[in-house]
């Protein structure tokens, strides 16, 4: 189709010549190439990717095949015939609006507006837009059309007198008063993104700049935290830092550049580390501190261009464990390990003693027990925090090393003992607990192997109303206050088994 021409009237006043733009609503050029469409996607075999390039700053309207109005939400590279497909980064405007100015946004590479221009967008009478589309400063971008879809017609009040156009969510109706379009969420607050919204077919989504990373609520950004048992560990990226020296709580512990990140390691005993009970998790907590560092010699004359950084930093941790094992401690020495928010883990193991010392564990052999010989075990943590403390709510044994065997019998139970046979240590770490028990078995010849399943709870050591210091707390007393740990998280470690020598 051949292009419309760019009219300009001449007034003659006197001895002046006035030029008179023509609307573009009626001077425009039409484009209406098929491949522009969104829905074409791009086929190398079929031919090279096109380009805009000969876009040069003309009233330009989408008809035809290649769609009704320029797409306002992120369109995937490798459509509209190009690597870089170019779309409107806003609502369209209103009629009476006039001529208003929009971001146009490529995507490639994984970045719905990796290159960005100024166009200017405007609603003529008969529901159409007419744009005035900047030249793309490289190739290979093109101006994408699109199909919008026709609205549903629900009749409201008598239906012989009018009907209503209504539109699905997300989509708004358009200046037609038939055709829906998308609606940008993200002109609204940004979408409720604490960094970068992205417009999306009738809907959207938040992105955070390098570095940084999406909480759980899809809207927040944060530099990811790793925690682990035995260390938290922190990167920023040198771009957020500036020039400024990072450093925690405790301002001997300071951050190392590697060159594109700043790494901050310590662990919940050291560098001012808080470590607290919150209702039904572990939380550890430190603060980032980011202050401008002065060169010797400087005098105090220097500049800065980033204010004071700081960044919370927090590992959350859940409190009831399950660990199951044999009578035989993991070889591997292989802790329980419990994920939560920011990766969070906090270990138990489930040692078995050669005697009453608890302090060396088998490691070497699997041991062997007679029915008259004790057993020592003990709930040891990995890493051992001050300011907290633990509770065996419950041990029992099974035969096989299923936790959920019909067959098991319980040596603890609420934190009571229930077999009179068991007794417990004290220990000068709050959070490990040692036990003696005499070695037993299952009746019956195909019982020949135990395995012992324990569920640990930890509290605050100066929280006097938690489960932890309400110790041994029968079932039906236990609508009489505190917390009840049954609805808490757990996870299971199963090792073993042992055999038992029976049989002499």
């Amino acid at each position: 189709m051949p292009p419309f021409l760019l009219l300009t009237c001449l007034f003659i006043t006197g001895t002046s010549v006035s030029p008179v733009a023509l609307d573009p609503c009626s001077a425009y050029i039409s484009l209406n190439e098929p491949w522009r469409n969104t829905d074409h996607q791009l086929d190398e075999s079929q031919g090279p990717p096109l380009c805009d390039n000969h876009v040069n700053g003309e009233w330009y309207h989408f008809t035809g095949m290649a769609g009704d109005a320029m797409p306002t939400f992120c369109i995937p590279e490798n459509h509209c015939g190009t690597h870089a497909p170019v779309w409107l980064n806003g609502s369209h405007p209103l009629e009476g609006d006039g001529i208003v100015q929009r971001q146009a946004c490529a995507s490639f590479n994984g970045n719905c507006c990796l290159w960005n221009t100024t166009v200017e967008v405007k609603a003529c009478p008969g529901g159409y837009y007419v744009y005035r589309l900047t030249k793309p400063s490289v190739c290979f971008h093109v101006y994408c059309g699109h199909f919008y879809d026709i609205c549903d017609e629900d009749c409201h009040g008598s239906c012989s007198d009018t009907s209503e156009c209504t539109c699905a969510p997300g989509t708004v109706l358009g200046p037609d008063r038939q055709t829906c379009f998308d609606e940008n969420e993200c002109e609204q607050n940004n979408g409720g993104c604490s960094e970068i919204c992205v417009n999306l077919k009738n809907s959207y989504r938040c992105e955070c700049g390098v570095g940084r990373v999406l909480r759980s609520d899809g809207k927040t950004c944060e530099v990811p935290v790793l925690c682990k048992s035995n260390a938290i560990e922190v990167n920023i990226p040198r771009e957020l830092v500036g020039g400024l020296e990072l450093f925690l709580t405790n301002t001997s512990c300071r951050g190392v550049s590697n060159g594109t990140h700043v790494n901050i390691l310590f662990s919940l005993k050291t560098c001012g580390t808080v470590v607290d009970v919150v209702n039904d998790k572990i939380v550890a907590s430190n603060l980032v501190t980011g202050l401008p560092k002065q060169t010797p010699g400087s005098s105090g004359d220097f500049i800065i261009r980033t204010s004071k950084l700081l960044i919370p930093v927090t590992c959350e941790f859940p409190r009831l464990y399950t660990i199951s094992e044999g009578y035989v401690p993991n070889l591997r020495n292989s802790p329980l390990e419990i994920m939560s928010r920011n990766h969070g883990i906090f270990p138990f193991t489930l040692e078995i003693f050669k005697d009453n010392e608890f302090e060396e564990p088998y490691r070497e052999a699997l041991p062997t027990l007679k029915l008259r010989d004790s057993l020592y075990f003990g709930i040891e943590p990995v890493v051992h925090v001050s300011g907290l403390e633990s509770l065996v709510e419950s041990c029992f044994a099974t035969p096989t090393s299923k936790i959920d065997e019909v067959l098991k019998y319980y040596l603890i139970r609420d934190g009571c003992v229930s077999d009179d046979s068991v007794k417990q240590y004290t220990s000068r770490d709050h959070l490990a607990k040692h036990f003696q028990v005499p070695v037993f078995k299952f009746v019956g010849k195909d019982h020949k192997e135990v395995f012992l399943h324990c569920r640990v709870l930890v509290c605050g050591v100066l929280d006097e109303r938690s489960r932890c210091a309400q110790g041994c707390h029968r079932r039906m007393r236990r609508g009489a206050g505190g917390e009840d740990s049954a609805g808490l998280q757990g996870q299971t470690l199963t090792g073993g088994p042992i055999r038992i020598d029976w049989e002499d």
